[in-house]
């Protein structure tokens, strides 16, 4: 009889352990997703970065262009 009671709590503690490795799995996929949406947040923010820094440089190339148009009017 020992020997199966000792089966017994063997079968249960392998079930409570995938019962919490299956737990843990949700976590961490629950947690992935989490992350790959962050990273494409962060890709968004990076793209709308360049962006602005390329309509920038053009603001730049406008303004110096209207800066040298003053300084010929000026002569």
């Amino acid at each position: 009889m020992d020997v199966f009671h000792a089966l017994e709590e063997r079968v249960e503690k392998v079930i409570e352990a995938y019962g919490q490795a299956r737990t843990r799995v949700a976590e961490l996929e629950k947690e992935n997703r989490s992350l790959k949406e962050g990273s494409q947040g962060s890709e968004e923010l990076q793209a709308r970065v360049a962006e602005l820094e390329a309509e920038r440089d053009q603001v730049r190339a406008r303004l110096e262009k209207v800066l040298v148009s003053l300084s010929a009017l000026e002569l």
